[in-house]
């Protein structure tokens, strides 16, 4: 197949002619899936700002149209008495005029209802109030009902974990999971926590590792102050999309005059969106909308009252053309390290988009490879000068293999029709596991769902430094990142498995499977038994001795060696199966390994394909995400698993 190049009608500025042209390229792959993407916005506080938003101004950041910014999530301030709560309902009006999504944010809790009797500094919510804020957030909602509007989802706090001067109150994750398993249940619209300020794990994971309280939890939102560019694995295993809630980047003080300045704080801004997005992240709101630093300026810094802001802009590129879509592997070669994209499947299947952001001063002749043919598109670009210019792309034939140009400082989308599919691409993915050990997961303390640990002594919690069992992280990773660590008893035998609990069983159908995974001695090297079994009955085990051991802190060591192992075995009779790995005492005393890279497939005879296998339950009427976790809510659009193969499920 021969390159095909695409001609693209662009007009470059005459310092571009000048500037260097290099050479890039992006390969998509469509099979590989991430997150539903539900959109971006931000914040429209009450007329106590001085920065307050009108209906024009509304408009002009939640309309669809051309001299329109598409935004689709508007985040409100729900002020701690009741009488304020009029001032909000003509911006939440307006957003539900336009189709948005509309959540609210509480700064502090009435001040007679904290610890410090005042709604600023801090201070803790008193417990014996606890149901009293849950009434008052759902009231919030009600009231906005009785307006003629609604809201969608309310915040139990804005930044939980941050003691500030201004209107706010302390929580820790922990009680903010026992405030929703005893009183979540009270909030009748979706609810969004932590907001912690910047992604605290110690803030959102007692949440979501308690099943009463994550079952309350809709959203798990959290703001980028000091992010520290991590995902969040554990929330999607929980079935919870991820939102970054606020963020408010390069605020000016009064002895800094400087201009906004697009080479600067526009790419700042712009790989935020796009840092988010490839962390799974299903949504980015910005602060204050309306602001020298917001979609529309203020009159400071350069910025003009009422008019869209260069980040405006920015952040209408992902929200007109990337909200509603399934973000999509893709791979970017760029020596010069000045480029960012990310890739997206559009919410109908038969389309692309792919946003490139260019913070250098150089012109990037970049080839794409697109998981279809394409007769074209159209490329949506933002400069110093310019304001998303939309050009058409057509190609002189059909192709998947195309060239496009990228101006030295901007901001683009480009969007391809699929014309016919590729008859060169697997429709199912090939050679990797759909079961995976999710040891990344769950966080040192905690076991991830599904699995045991066992010893003569019963049943081992987690978390106990003593007898474990834990799951240990190791920086720089080396040859594991994550490994599950165990021990014999101190009188016999020990092990680790999956499988054995009521609602994590592995159904297996009759075929022939591979498991795979990685061990590693613990300060000696004891034999470890990988069996599978039956709920009832052992149907193979093998003998495997590591030679790699590991003997440094198990927070800062590196695996640089393992054994990776594999066990083949074929089954015969549909039923429930568990994996284990067992360790016997020696005369030395207890002995321990670490576990991890663990992988099941499926060998198909006649296709030759190796099939991922699903953890879990599986009917007709079940769905999983690509990474084998069952969706436990209605799905949105995107591509998920059925009956062991994808669809595409629709609106």
């Amino acid at each position: 197949m021969r390159k095909i190049v695409c001609s693209l009608a662009l007009l470059f500025s005459l310092a571009s002619v000048f500037a260097e042209t290099k050479q890039a390229g992006i390969s998509i792959d469509s099979r590989k899936t991430f997150q539903h993407v539900t959109g971006f916005g931000g914040f429209s506080p009450s007329p106590t700002w001085s920065y307050w938003l009108g209906n024009t101004e509304m408009d002009k950041l939640f309309g669809k149209g051309e001299d329109q910014l598409g935004l689709n999530i508007l985040r409100t301030y729900i002020g701690n008495s009741k009488s304020s709560w009029s001032a909000g309902v003509a911006n939440v009006k307006r957003a539900k005029m336009h189709g948005a999504f509309v959540f609210g944010s509480p700064w502090s809790p009435p001040a007679s209802w904290k610890s410090n009797n005042s709604d600023s500094n801090g201070g803790e919510l008193l417990t014996t109030r606890y149901k009293d804020w849950a009434v008052f957030l759902n009231d919030y909602a009600e009231y906005m009902k009785q307006q003629g509007t609604s809201i969608d989802a309310v915040s139990i706090q804005n930044e939980p974990d941050w003691k500030a001067s201004y209107q706010s109150c302390i929580w820790t994750g922990e009680k903010l999971a026992n405030f929703l398993k005893n009183y979540g249940n009270l909030i009748q619209c979706k609810v969004i926590a932590p907001e912690a300020i910047h992604f605290t794990r110690n803030m959102h994971e007692p949440i979501l590792n308690d099943p009463a309280a994550c079952e309350q939890l809709d959203i798990m939102g959290g703001h980028f102050y000091g992010w520290d560019g991590s995902s969040y694995p554990l929330a999607a295993q929980k079935g919870k999309e991820v939102w970054m809630t606020e963020y408010l980047i390069n605020e000016r003080q009064e002895n800094d005059k400087k201009d906004i300045n697009w080479k600067d704080d526009g790419f700042l801004f712009a790989k935020s969106i796009n840092d988010a997005m490839l962390a799974n992240m299903s949504a980015w709101v910005h602060y204050s909308l309306k602001r020298y630093y917001g979609c529309i300026g203020d009159g400071m810094y350069g910025t003009v009252n009422n008019q869209i802001t260069k980040r405006g802009y920015i952040l209408s590129h992902f929200a007109k053309y990337v909200s509603g879509s399934t973000r999509i592997s893709h791979a970017l070669t760029d020596a010069s390290g000045k480029l960012s994209s990310s890739a997206y499947l559009s919410q109908t299947g038969d389309s692309v988009i792919v946003m490139v952001i260019n913070s250098g001063a150089d012109s990037y002749s970049t080839a794409l490879t697109l998981p279809f043919y394409t007769k074209g598109g159209r490329q949506i670009v933002t400069t110093e000068t310019e304001n998303m210019v939309k050009t058409a792309i057509t190609c002189d034939e059909e192709t998947y293999e195309t060239s496009v140009e990228v101006q030295p400082y901007s901001v683009n989308t480009f969007i391809y029709v699929k014309s016919s599919e590729r008859t060169d691409i697997a429709p199912e993915e090939t050679g990797s596991s759909i079961f995976t050990d999710e040891f990344d997961v769950a966080g040192a303390s905690c076991i991830p769902p599904g699995w045991c640990s066992y010893s003569e002594e019963g049943l081992r919690s987690a978390g106990s430094y003593s007898l474990g069992p834990r799951i240990m992280s190791f920086s720089p990773e080396g040859k594991m990142a994550y490994a599950f660590y165990f021990r014999s008893g101190n009188n016999g035998t020990g092990y680790v498995s999956y499988g054995s609990e009521q609602n994590y069983r592995l159904p297996l159908a009759p075929g022939k499977y591979t498991l795979s995974f990685s061990i590693a001695g613990w300060k000696a090297t004891p034999s470890v038994t990988a069996i599978i079994q039956k709920t009832r009955g052992k149907l193979t085990e093998q003998v495997y001795t590591p030679t790699a051991i590991v003997s440094a802190n198990g927070s800062s060591a590196r695996i640089t060696e393992t054994n990776d192992e594999s066990l083949s075995f074929e089954i015969t009779e549909q039923s429930n199966y568990i994996l284990k790995w067992q360790l016997e005492k020696t005369n030395g005393g207890f002995n321990e390994a670490l576990l991890g890279n663990v992988r099941l497939v499926c060998h198909d005879e006649q296709t030759g394909i190796d099939i991922p296998v699903l953890s879990g339950n599986s009917t007709d009427d079940v769905l999983y995400d690509l990474s084998g976790r069952k969706i436990s809510k209605s799905a949105v659009p995107g591509v998920y698993i059925k009956n062991g193969r994808k669809v595409f499920i629709g609106k």
